[in-house]
């Protein structure tokens, strides 16, 4: 699908993942929603990512795959350092699944990344590649407040139409939001994979 039709199509079909973690467990809990633009939660999948690996891309992979769906637009993230400097690859992601894919930040990111990720890991080499690839954030003015957007496959202007189209309250666009939540209710209720 072109990045135009995600603005003219009525009915785009996302697909919002995110993750819950605790360092005390090996692996996260890793939800995707597919929902349409009129807020419809029309499929879910299940997976994990190692706490601290470099496996969520794959991870993020195989859960869209999981679903068996063609009728997939767009993945949209839930932040681009998840599961404990698991850092998302974007391209990988892009490449694999051959649709749009963006990650979002719904803070102004404080610390450094780069200096933690340096101190904490011995493959830090490779954490800071995929750190630099992902580029810098694009800032997304919305009703809601302020986002920040890493992204590949879309334009700007979409990327903003699209994170406004899927918004119902608060900044977080309704897919990521229902990830996060049974995400999260997962993980407390100890519900994970070992």
């Amino acid at each position: 699908m072109r990045d135009s039709s995600l603005i003219s199509k009525r009915a785009v079909r996302v697909l919002g993942v995110a993750e819950s973690f605790t360092l005390s467990r090996p692996r996260s809990v890793m939800v995707g929603v597919v929902m349409r633009s009129d807020w419809v939660i029309d499929g879910a999948a299940l997976g994990s990512a190692t706490v601290g690996g470099l496996d969520a891309s794959q991870s993020i992979i195989d859960l869209y795959n999981r679903l068996g769906r063609s009728d997939v637009h767009l993945v949209m993230i839930d932040g681009c350092i998840v599961s404990w400097y698991n850092v998302i690859d974007l391209d990988a992601i892009h490449e694999s699944l051959g649709v749009p894919v963006m990650c979002l930040s719904f803070e102004d990111i404080k610390g450094d990344a780069a200096t933690a990720i340096s101190k904490l890991f011995q493959d830090a080499p490779m954490r800071l590649r995929l750190l630099h690839e992902l580029g810098r954030p694009m800032i997304i003015p919305t009703p809601h407040g302020t986002l920040w957007a890493r992204s590949r496959g879309l334009s700007y202007g979409t990327i903003k139409v699209v994170i406004h189209r899927f918004q119902r309250e608060g900044k977080k666009p309704e897919p990521i939001r229902v990830s996060k939540l049974l995400a999260s209710a997962l993980l407390r209720n100890g519900i994970h994979d070992q």
